[in-house]
């Protein structure tokens, strides 16, 4: 009888088991699938302009978004803004070039590397690249440490938390 029920106990602890490892392994599954949903190769990032998307998609993350941008350019030229003076903040930032160089430097290998075919894609995408470097000023400040960006409605939590905070001291200081 201690047999048969010490089986029974085994063969439910088994199942038990195999149910666990099957829930954990299926989970971890999805997870991975998750997370490689925007993930691009090297050289899709060089021929098509994938930056565009992850920066309108709210869960890309930032410095993925930053490399697809830096490898898209990195072949072109970047559109000239209407009042632009030297290497600025922005490409030194997204890493198209290392420090800033001298705005004759800039301008002859501006000139040297623009074909008419160049010079017309740069234009085409002067809008996006606009957005782009505004969109890195706004989220720049919500970009957590593995380059997640914190969502809109966790801002407005925060946002709301700290006026609550700041009205609390206020009231204190009276």
């Amino acid at each position: 009888m201690y047999l048969a029920y010490k089986s029974h106990t085994m063969r439910s602890l088994n199942s038990r088991f195999y149910v666990l490892f099957l829930f954990v392994t299926l989970s971890s599954t999805l997870l991975r699938a998750q997370s490689t949903t925007h993930k691009y190769s090297d050289t899709e990032m060089r021929k098509n302009p994938v930056w565009i998307k992850m920066m309108n998609d709210p869960t890309a993350n930032y410095f993925e978004t930053i490399k697809a941008f830096r490898e898209f350019w990195k072949e072109r030229v970047l559109p000239k803004e209407a009042i632009e003076s030297g290497a600025d903040q922005f490409e030194i930032e997204v890493g198209l070039v290392e420090k800033a160089e001298a705005e004759k430097e800039r301008e002859r290998e501006r000139e040297e590397g623009m074909t008419d075919k160049k010079r017309e894609e740069s234009n085409f995408y002067a809008a996006e690249v606009r957005a782009f470097k505004g969109w890195m000023q706004d989220v720049k400040p919500w970009v957590r440490s593995d380059g997640s960006i914190v969502s809109q409605a966790e801002r407005e939590a925060i946002l709301k938390k700290q006026a609550n905070e700041l009205k609390t001291i206020e009231q204190q200081q009276k």
